[in-house]
């Protein structure tokens, strides 16, 4: 059986970094646990964030920023409506003794070149995806077409509301972790949300 991941980029999935093709490797009962440190966590003027304060309880957004920010993360696969694996991406900013979390789900879309990413619990906040492999062998995600879920409709947003959101994974051979870099900006406010950190593999998973 083959991830979503492994679908959507066919030939180009053996041009990932080798622990890459390992990690994105979600299928079954397979779960990827992880925890780091994000050396940064910017983004949103003052006024923006305290709009985030609503994201907290839909675990989509959150107005802390900071420095070097514990990290946890968990992926898990998921059987959807339609009877298809989805992967589950939990993951956990600890701001003190405050628990943030930026959680979605990610299933194949329609087209078989896009990801759909279902954000926050419940999802609200609906996004498609396009993936790359990069010449280094990074993942490259790139959000492309965004709706509002609203009983069960996904609605078009208009682009001046887009979330446009960046992602970039990579390896790091020196250090034996995952490095991770997000930027989320809007046409007219900016910079959103952007962090970026490393990871390593819970104890019991392949690390190495």
């Amino acid at each position: 059986m083959t991830s979503i991941y492994e679908e959507i980029l066919g030939d180009n999935y053996q041009r990932l970094h080798p622990r890459l093709q390992e990690r994105y490797r979600l299928t079954g009962t397979k779960r990827f646990t992880a925890a780091g440190v994000m050396k940064e966590i910017t983004g949103g003027h003052f006024l923006i964030r305290q709009l985030f304060r609503f994201g907290i309880k839909l675990k989509m957004l959150f107005p802390e920023r900071g420095r070097n920010i514990p990290f946890r993360i968990e992926n898990s696969v998921i059987r959807n409506v339609s009877d298809k694996e989805a992967v589950v991406w939990n993951r956990e900013f600890i701001f003190g003794n405050k628990r943030r979390h930026f959680d979605a789900v990610m299933e194949m879309g329609e087209r078989d070149e896009e990801i759909v990413d279902y954000f926050g619990e419940p999802s609200f906040f609906v996004s498609t995806l396009s993936v790359e492999v990069t010449e280094n062998g990074s993942i490259h995600f790139q959000s492309q077409k965004q709706y509002i879920r609203i009983l069960g409709r996904d609605l078009p947003i208009l682009r001046w509301f887009y979330g446009c959101a960046t992602i970039l994974e990579s390896y790091n051979d020196s250090l034996k972790c995952f490095e991770i870099e997000v930027h989320i900006t809007n046409p007219i406010f900016g910079t959103l949300l952007s962090y970026n950190g490393m990871f390593r593999p819970s104890e019991g998973e392949r690390s190495s």
